[in-house]
């Protein structure tokens, strides 16, 4: 079939499950001493996809996208350390830390293989996890995800030329909450960790496991340019620009983010 009847087959896929809603269970754990908040959703025949947000969010950053995702995969959205109500990792956080984190709460939840959706430095964290325990993972989704070196001069030239769109009110809202529901320590030791990280490029070299790289034309944050520096260094990837996408795509642009990401789990390999 080609990808032109795959993606119309999918579009009616999508329209007909819209009106189908899976309960979304809220579940508090414990990491050795750390108390984790995460969200499932989804058959639990279904083949496991897991959600992980970036730096200042919390799992409800994917309510615009969890609910299609869970007619087709066992849906976890994660609140990591410090962010939503999950608490703190004690002592300093690193890139390391998060990744080991996530396997950590991968192996208590008992889930040995999974497809994984990352943000931001939620990508960060997702690239490294895979770059460590590739056996861990079927695919790899990085949206928008951060690390990849730049000077403030290189940025402030590719933001002047990134399209200004209009967010959407509740997406705004949902990262103001997001945010306010941060640890602020956790907050200042991811930032200093995203932007301190020497493994970067050598890590997304060691990720053999299939990957979609989205980006959105209109992300002023990480600007879309440095999607085709992140896809030279990963060895098994294709790229997704998304058309006015900003670096929340997908809030602002999730019925097409929802089918880029789709069309990529569900093909094969």
């Amino acid at each position: 079939m080609s990808q032109t009847l795959k993606e119309t087959s999918l579009n009616q896929e999508i329209k007909e499950l819209l009106g189908q809603i899976y309960p979304v269970e809220d579940v508090y754990c414990r990491v050795g001493a750390l108390q984790v908040h995460y969200q499932v959703s989804g058959a639990l025949d279904k083949p496991p996809l897991i959600l992980i947000h970036g730096i200042g969010g919390k799992l409800n950053w994917w309510h615009e996208n969890m609910p299609l995702f869970s007619k087709f995969y066992r849906t976890y959205a994660l609140d990591l350390p410090g962010f939503g109500r999950s608490k703190r990792l004690p002592g300093r956080f690193t890139i390391n830390r998060g990744a080991d984190f996530v396997k950590s709460w991968l192996d208590l939840v008992g889930l040995k293989k999974v497809h994984l959706v990352a943000h931001s430095m939620g990508g960060q964290i997702a690239a490294r996890l895979a770059a460590n325990h590739p056996e861990m993972l079927d695919k790899l989704v990085l949206v928008a995800p951060n690390g990849i070196p730049l000077s403030f001069k290189a940025w402030a030239s590719y933001v002047s030329k990134v399209p200004k769109v209009k967010v959407p009110l509740n997406q705004t809202i949902s990262i103001a909450v997001g945010t306010m529901r941060t640890d602020m320590l956790a907050l200042g030791q991811s930032i200093y960790a995203i932007f301190n990280d020497p493994e970067v490029e050598e890590t997304l070299r060691k990720v053999v496991t299939p990957t979609l790289v989205v980006w959105g034309t209109a992300d002023s944050v990480l600007p879309p340019q440095l999607g085709q520096r992140t896809l030279a260094l990963l060895p098994n990837a294709r790229l997704a620009l998304i058309e006015n996408g900003t670096h929340s795509l997908m809030f602002d642009q999730s019925y097409v983010f929802n089918r880029e990401v789709l069309t990529f789990l569900r093909a094969e390999h």
